[in-house]
């Protein structure tokens, strides 16, 4: 499939702004690339009633069916029923939309990410990261990249103090969406990065973005959800940035990729999601080592028994 056959969903629906702000985390965990909401001032918006607004998430081809189900199934809960309308989008009409939006992120004092399109100068210290995400999940503004690449960096100091060699490790991304989390490792010092995709349209922007940061010979990117897909090796640290829907069935087979004594850092989850999912990989041993929160959401460094 060509960048140019790729488009994704529009869901729009109307909703009462009080339940809209009860229901951000799942909005934007239904929509991480981005969220558009329009009032009765907003351009388009006439018809919408007083204090309601209307919501547009941007969804892959094949998550809209669950992605709707998801809306009205949340919106029910609050005790809204709501009529859920999707409107394909055609790829390069999202390019131009967000591209308006997109601004360099810096992310703590040592990383900044960067649109291909807008980079800034080199600066001591400072890795620089540059994204085309297309419509990959990782463009660096939503808070469950910055805080996996928060711990990852604070990972890799860590190992570096220990006087670990990085440059003879390899990262694993599960759902590595755009490749901004492996692209950091091999920045960090790490020598190689292995990503794994379940979508099409983000391997494809995965490619894009190891080219644009000159390491698509240190990073393999597999088309596949499954991480037992990653061969039999095990690795020193192991990234996961995507949901405790889909980490908690998974613990397994993430756990089986970590080496004794190995790290994992979990991220996409609710605040209120973290000591469940953490409690869930203790299961296998695994002891809690670090957790940062940022608005609704947390990630977690766990380690693996020796």
């Amino acid at each position: 499939m060509s960048a140019a056959e790729v488009h994704c969903v529009q869901l729009r629906a109307t909703l009462p702004e009080r339940v809209v702000q009860a229901l951000q985390p799942i909005l934007w965990m239904l929509s991480p690339n981005g969220i558009e909401v329009a009032d009765a001032m907003c351009l388009g918006g006439e018809d919408v009633a007083e204090d309601h607004v209307r919501v547009s998430l941007y969804v892959a081809p094949h998550e809209a069916p669950a992605a709707a189900d998801s809306l009205r199934r949340h919106a029910e809960a609050a005790g809204v029923a709501i009529d859920v309308y999707a409107e394909d989008v055609a790829d390069q009409d999202w390019n131009r939309v967000w591209k308006q939006f997109y601004r360099p992120v810096q992310v703590g004092d040592r990383v900044r990410v960067e649109p291909a399109w807008m980079q800034g100068p080199d600066a001591p210290g400072l890795l620089r990261i540059a994204i085309d995400p297309g419509m990959a999940f990782g463009t660096g503004t939503h808070e469950t990249t910055q805080l996996c690449m928060r711990l990852l960096v604070s990972w890799a100091d860590r190992a570096k103090a220990r006087d670990e060699a990085l440059c003879a490790a390899t990262l694993l991304d599960l759902g590595t969406g755009s490749a901004i989390l492996a692209i950091l490792g091999v920045r960090l010092g790490l020598d190689r990065a292995v990503g794994t995709e379940i979508d099409a349209a983000a391997v494809h922007s995965a490619q894009t973005n190891l080219a644009l940061n000159d390491v698509a010979d240190r990073v393999l990117i597999l088309h596949t959800g499954d991480p037992r897909r990653a061969g039999p090796a095990r690795y020193p640290i192991v990234v996961a940035n995507i949901l405790a829907t889909v980490l908690v069935p998974l613990r397994d087979a993430i756990v089986d990729r970590l080496e004794p004594g190995g790290t994992l850092i979990l991220s996409g989850l609710l605040t209120g999601e973290a000591q469940t999912v953490a409690d869930h990989y203790a299961g296998r041993g695994l002891c809690l080592v670090e957790s940062v929160h940022d608005g609704a959401w947390c990630a977690l460094t766990l380690q693996s028994p020796r």
